[in-house]
């Protein structure tokens, strides 16, 4: 009778402590990136090439048609110098008020969005008029005009003037327009993120506690053993704050879940490693191995009553981190079994889409009685 009673205080402690380290995580929110740096910011960049290009274009469209509007010969040469000079002005305005925004940015921003949109404009504005400014005082210096402030002085600056409020109020608003469209793009593509993993972490958590329940009344010293190493691997989870983590600290994860496993499954699971180097700023999405590895011991190693090995190979080629697990199949299914192999993969092949995009692939074959994965990433981090 003490015997057994010790037995049951035993098991109840161990209950215990596997509820207060699920409750644990369970509080804990799923960490999500924070989108780029220009997630709080107004104002978009102006210094990318794809910004410096688009006002290049637009000027150029706007050169064109002033020179088609404008009397023929306005400047005293041909329709061809006309456009030339139209453009060097025009482009020297544009990029000059592009570069102004490129390196006022990171102040504006410090604004009220109101304040930082009206100052911009009047930056704009100063710059058009710095420019013509500057344009006379060359025309004159090169003695094509007998003054710096010549006869037409006035109405070419309220002609610049006009022109840079109309061009430059609608570009700015291009611009915001376009840059409010692809932060809500990213901030969907986050919530999205953010949904899937917080799908994934639960289902892991439970997994974990029903290997310790199937553990506890047959082999309680192992399912000491499971607690502890369930309550490292936690503790290693829960100090990522970040969505990608360094290679070595997603394997880590991955020993440490196969560690609960091979308890539970005893000498059924085999599992060779086959790790290449990695670079310093090779990271991959948290819990990548952790499913991946699930899915092999779900619809392969339990379901044969002698086991199995599975295969894990990475390395690093061209820039990209390979992932290959191979695990063998039963040759026949259980009827209980509500999904297949490659079904169980779609929330990590959604994951991979909603951080890389078309960047990622992860693709899964049925070869000779085995299961075989493959998974594509890129070295670096991708949207998040």
């Amino acid at each position: 009778m003490e015997l057994a009673t010790k037995g049951r205080l035993f098991l109840d402690r161990l209950k215990v402590q596997a509820r207060d380290i699920a409750r644990e995580l369970v509080r804990q929110p799923a960490p999500v990136d924070a989108p780029p740096g220009e997630r709080t910011e107004f104002l978009p960049d102006f210094c990318t090439g794809e910004v410096v290009f688009n006002v290049v274009v637009v000027a150029e469209m706007l050169a064109i048609v002033i020179n088609l509007v404008i009397p023929r010969g306005f400047f005293g040469a041909g329709i061809l110098q006309d456009l030339m000079l139209i453009s060097l002005f025009i482009q020297w305005v544009a990029l000059t008020g592009t570069a102004v925004l490129c390196y006022t940015r990171k102040y504006l921003n410090r604004l009220s969005k109101l304040r930082a949109l009206a100052t911009a404009y009047l930056l704009l504005l100063l710059t058009t008029f710095a420019v013509s400014e500057c344009a006379i005082l060359l025309l004159w210096v090169a003695g094509r005009t007998s003054s710096p402030h010549p006869v037409w002085y006035v109405d070419f600056n309220i002609l610049t003037l006009t022109i840079s409020a109309i061009i430059n109020g609608l570009l700015l608003r291009l611009f915001l327009a376009k840059h409010e469209l692809t932060q809500r793009t990213l901030s969907e593509a986050h919530a999205k993120l953010q949904a899937l993993q917080t799908r994934i972490r639960p289902h892991f958590v439970f997994n974990s506690m029903n290997i310790i329940a199937s553990l506890i009344r047959s082999a309680p010293e192992k399912a000491e053993a499971a607690i502890e190493d369930m309550a490292d691997l936690f503790r290693m989870m829960l100090s990522q704050d970040e969505m990608l983590v360094p290679v070595k600290n997603e394997i880590d994860v991955a020993k440490k879940y196969l560690a609960l496993e091979t308890l539970r499954l005893d000498n059924r699971l085999t599992v060779n490693w086959d790790i290449g180097t990695f670079p310093r700023k090779a990271v991959m999405p948290v819990l990548t191995l952790q499913p991946l590895l699930e899915n092999a011991i779900r619809h392969g190693i339990e379901e044969l009553p002698v086991g199995g090995t599975v295969d894990v190979r990475l390395w690093e080629e061209n820039d990209k981190i390979h992932i290959r697990l191979d695990n063998p199949l039963p040759k026949t299914r259980s009827k209980q079994a509500k999904s297949t192999p490659g079904q169980s993969l779609d929330n990590i092949r959604q994951r991979f889409q909603s951080h890389y995009g078309e960047h990622a692939s992860l693709q899964s074959v049925e070869e000779d009685g085995r299961f075989i994965t493959s998974v594509i990433l890129p070295t670096r981090g991708g949207n998040s």
